[in-house]
């Protein structure tokens, strides 16, 4: 038997609160899309076999399955193929989806049963989002409540769970800026920088008020316009919080420039996606492709290596297959 899965990048739009005097923490806006992905198969096989793949993801990989191992008490088996992987440390959600499609694949060749947020926890992801994983459940446009504190600054060690999902217009696309070399924060770099953050109360009231008030009527009503307007607003703002951390609202002082020229080029809205140095412009799908050239051109012109993408969103979640 193999077990086949396939799932997709998410772009983390922004949080709602990092001030916490609510009792909860973060609350995250995202949306997944079908491109980039992350496919793995897992063949069953009394040993553990690791096919060829870079030495990043092998690392990333065989870490997942050493907390596989401590969780449940039981060596994982079977021979591990990667097809193709989200690019890492890059703010598309990376860690995430490769740990529950791991998880997701091995549970079902060792024949045990878990839920999604438990795997995740296993995995040491959903630490401050659950995006990632109702991204990897169901798929969408997703908005999670965050994370309760328990008392001082401790949190809940739960994931966060969504409180809302809904399907993203198909006649949407995404535009993705990828830069090669540049990476975001992760892991304990990433843990070390929400020390940092500065927690303005007026700044999530702000970011709130947007979300309810102009964000998802506009997703509701499938007006791209002021859903756009809404989205780069709330991308300043959350990148205000991090400021001390990021020298600025955003990871790389490149950002600004590209997210800016996909403004000036038609893009209903624009943003950072997580900690980057990823970047999306929103754009109706019969426009797409000129954006797509356009930021080619000006990528070139500002000697900026990059990956530029063209996606929609995914409104369902990973596949699993299952082959006898």
């Amino acid at each position: 038997m193999k077990v086949k899965v396939t799932t997709s990048a998410r772009l983390h739009l922004g949080f709602l609160d990092l001030n916490g005097d609510l009792g909860r923490l973060y609350g995250s806006i995202g949306v997944t899309v079908k491109a980039p992905q992350t496919q793995l198969t897992i063949e069953e096989q009394d040993d553990l076999i690791i096919g060829d793949m870079d030495d990043q993801s092998r690392k990333r990989i065989s870490s997942f399955l050493n907390a596989f191992s401590e969780h449940f008490k039981s060596s994982p088996r079977g021979i591990i193929s990667l097809q193709k992987h989200i690019p890492e440390h890059k703010g598309l959600g990376s860690g995430s989806q490769m740990g529950l499609a791991l998880a997701t694949a091995l549970t079902r060749i060792c024949n045990i049963s878990e839920n999604n947020h438990d795997l995740a926890r296993m995995a040491g992801r959903g630490l401050r989002s659950g995006i990632g994983i109702t991204a990897f459940e169901k798929g969408g446009f997703i908005i999670d409540g965050g994370k309760t504190i328990v008392s001082g600054k401790k949190q809940c060690t739960e994931p966060p769970k969504a409180v809302m999902r809904y399907n993203f217009p198909s006649s949407w696309h995404f535009v993705l800026v990828i830069p090669e070399k540049k990476v975001g924060l992760s892991g304990e770099q990433e843990k070390e920088a929400m020390g940092y953050v500065s927690p303005s109360r007026k700044i999530s009231e702000e970011i709130c008020r947007l979300v309810m008030m102009q964000l998802l009527p506009a997703l509701v009503e499938e007006d791209i316009e002021k859903f756009g307007d809404a989205v780069s607003e709330i991308d300043i703002r959350t990148g205000t919080f991090f400021k001390p951390v990021q020298g600025g609202i955003y990871s790389e002082k490149s950002s600004y420039t590209i997210i800016r020229h996909m403004i000036e080029s038609g893009a209903a809205g624009a943003g950072q996606s997580s900690w980057g140095p990823a970047v999306y412009g929103l754009v109706h799908k019969n426009e797409a492709a000129k954006l797509s050239e356009r930021m080619k051109d000006f990528l070139e012109r500002k000697n900026i290596t990059s990956d530029v993408i063209i996606t929609q969103a995914r409104n369902r979640g990973a596949r699993i297959e299952i082959i006898p």
